[in-house]
């Protein structure tokens, strides 16, 4: 391709670019605006101060077993590599 061919197809990759940039701003402001719509819209649940405290406990619980998950898991997980490192201490000293 030579020097003009090079610059055409510059010339339309430049074009190309500009309409994609284009685009994307609009879908972009487009999003937007339907997030701003849909948040004027959206109205807090009618929950009890019961339902509320049940829903409270019921994270607090779930959040106290997650954590004992990690605990558990970190545990094992270096409880293993403290037995694979003896073992090869053992098996390198000797």
């Amino acid at each position: 391709m030579g020097g003009e061919g090079h610059m055409l197809d510059m010339i339309r990759r430049l074009s190309e670019g500009r309409e994609a940039s284009r685009l994307w701003h609009e879908r972009t402001s487009q999003k937007l605006k339907h997030m701003n719509r849909a948040n004027d819209h959206y109205s807090l649940p009618d929950t009890t101060p019961e339902e509320m405290e049940r829903i409270i406990k019921n994270s607090e619980k779930k959040k106290e077993k997650d954590s004992n998950y990690f605990v558990w898991g970190t545990l094992i997980i270096m409880g293993v590599l403290i037995v694979i490192a003896v073992i090869l201490w053992a098996i390198f000293i000797k």
